[in-house]
């Protein structure tokens, strides 16, 4: 399992951080910072919804 994270940051934005519930790394974070708690709660509503689906591309 994981858990997301909601911080603010110095300048007063939102951003989360998705952490690893075995050894506490961080697994992914939001790209962006938001102005509000409500938008960074979005971001990780649309993860949860759409990384379910995402197909893998293979760069390598």
């Amino acid at each position: 399992m994981a858990k997301f994270q909601l911080s603010k940051d110095r300048a007063g934005y939102f951003y989360w951080i998705l952490k690893s519930d075995e050894n506490g790394k961080t697994i992914a974070k939001s790209s962006e910072s938001y102005n509000s708690k409500k938008g960074a709660s979005d971001s990780i509503a649309w993860v949860r919804t759409n990384a379910k689906t995402a197909k893998l591309e293979d760069l390598s």
